[in-house]
Parts: C-alpha cells; structure tokens; sequence
C-alpha cells in the first residue's frame, strides 16, 4: 500500500483508504467535515504528480494552480508526499444577528458578514475544528443577512451547539460560498418546478425569490416534503403564494412527494427542474421526473451530506 508522507513522519495507508482516513487513524489531528468533497475543509498540497485527479473536483483554479486536493476524497494511487495547508486565511468571520425556531427541529440563523454569495449556494460553517455546510435560503441583492436553515440535532457536532450555546453577538468562522445551484437567468419563460426535503426547500426559496427579483415570468410551483404534512416554512411559502399570482406550492410529509408529483403532472417535458434534499430523496424525484419527460440539463440537484444524528 502507499505510503503518506506528512510532517517528517510516515504513515502506511490501507486499502481503499483515503488519506484522510490514514491519517485520523494514526491519530494525526487535521480539520475534516463532510467527508464528501463538500466543505472543502480537509484540503492538503502534494506534488501534481502524485495526486489523483478525482480528488480535485470542485476545487477553484487558485486551489488547483497551487497543488490542493481534497483528503477525503483522496485514494493514494502511489506515495504521497503532503503539506498542510493554512485554511485559516481562507475564513472570514461573521456574526450572529439573529436566532429563531421554526419548530423544535429546525433552527433559522442569520449572519452578518462582509460577503459576495448567490441564493442556493452553501457555506461552511466552522465551529473549533468542526464544519458543516448550510444552504443559503436569502437573496444578497433584497436582504442584508446570510438565512441558513439548520436541522437541529440533539447530539449534532453542529446544530446542538448553534441552538443551544450561540448567542445573538457572537462570532462564527465561514467559508464560501460555493456551488452552482442558483437560479439561472437564460429563459424566463421557462416553467419552474421546485422539488424538496426538510431543510432542502431553504436554497428553493432563495431561487425563487431570486427569479421573482429578475422578473421571471413563467409559472413558478414548488413540492415541499417534510416530517410532517405541513412544511416548517409553511408561512414563507404563504406569503410567496399571497404577494405574486405566478407561484404556487404544496406540501406533504417526504414519503408523498413523488406520487404528488406523478399525480399532478402528466409531462415535465420544457420545465427546469430544482430538487434538494438527501442523497436517496434526490435520486429517487430525478429519475422520476426523467421518466416524467424532463431534459436532464434541465434537472438541476443538490445532494445534502447525511451526518445522522451527528448532524
């Protein structure tokens, strides 16, 4: 197996190990989050060469021009000599401006902060040395606060902390934002349809006040899906649906949306489609609004990280 090079020690990797996971195992501390490439937390350097390219996706062309890759997604394909990198430079700090409760599962946090981001796409949330990554569910251009919507967990590496020890005032790390599930402005006349999970319809409710400000003119509806058959954002969706004729939206638990959506819908065929929400939920509406006719370039994803009960 590869060997790891790292800090003037040497550190044999496993089969099918990550170098990540190589290096926790030898009880070598370094920031980590999602573990899915996501939160860019647990970014190393290598030499070019050495360094699988798989393990650099998503990463910017400064990342990429200076030898970053991703360690939990990195399988050694040979010995790897690797540097840490300082990721501190690339946090900005913000603060928390408000706290709210939807309900006792999930948690509105806004933050306050110097920063440049589009609805829909994430930031990484750092408390210590943990992160987390959070949609984005406000419009930069009608809103001075970065929303997050945050499933609370009760043992959640995260979310127990944000509801139950940050206060209103106090300082929290971020990066970001990153991705490219946003609200594209090529056809206005295009029928949107917005599908999603829990905290999923937070990006959906950014993207469709984002259209709605640059005067999307088709028919807008979004499918919510939930714990239970009324959504946690259920005001939000209320206040959309009173203030503009061309949005509508229902909601039921989870396990009901795809034979809601197969129920309302005959074809999707000419609609783009927004779906959010955990890895099988997301899969299983894609394939069903393939089969329903959709183009996949107008089948647009975000595919949350399930932590479990880790948050």
């Amino acid at each position: 197996m590869p060997d790891i090079y790292f800090k003037d020690s040497v550190y044999s990797s496993a089969a099918d190990e990550s170098v990540l996971d190589t290096l926790l195992r030898h009880n070598i501390a370094i920031p980590y989050g999602c573990r899915a490439g996501a939160c860019q937390a647990c970014i190393l350097q290598a030499d070019q060469s050495q360094i699988p390219e798989h393990c650099q996706q998503g990463l910017s062309a400064q990342y990429l021009k200076q030898d970053y890759f991703l360690a939990c997604q990195c399988i050694p394909e040979q010995d790897m000599q690797i540097k840490p990198v300082d990721t501190q430079t690339q946090k900005i700090n913000a603060n928390v401006s408000e706290k709210f409760l939807f309900n006792e599962r999930t948690l509105r946090l806004r933050l306050s902060c110097r920063l440049r981001w589009r609805a829909g796409q994430y930031i990484t949330l750092w408390i210590d040395k943990t992160a987390r990554c959070y949609s984005i569910a406000s419009v930069a251009q009608l809103d001075p606060l970065i929303e997050l919507h945050i499933r609370a967990y009760p043992t959640g590496a995260i979310s127990s902390q944000l509801v139950n020890s940050i206060k209103v005032g106090d300082s929290l790390q971020i990066q970001g934002p990153l991705g490219s599930f946003v609200y594209r402005h090529d056809n206005a006349e295009q029928k949107l349809l917005l599908i999603g999970a829990g905290t999923g319809v937070a990006p959906l409710l950014g993207i469709i006040r984002d259209a709605l400000h640059h005067q999307h003119t088709a028919d807008i509806h979004l499918l919510a899906g939930d714990q239970t058959p009324i959504s946690y954002a259920e005001k939000a969706f209320q206040e959309l649906q009173n203030s503009t004729a061309q949005f509508s939206y229902q909601s039921d638990t989870v396990e009901n949306i795809d034979t809601l959506l197969k129920a309302q819908f005959s074809t999707l065929r000419g609609q783009r489609i927004y779906i959010c929400g955990g890895e099988s939920f997301v899969q299983k509406i894609r394939k069903s609004c393939f089969m329903l006719g959709a183009s996949p370039r107008d089948i647009i994803t975000e595919e949350f990280i399930n932590f479990s009960k880790n948050d």
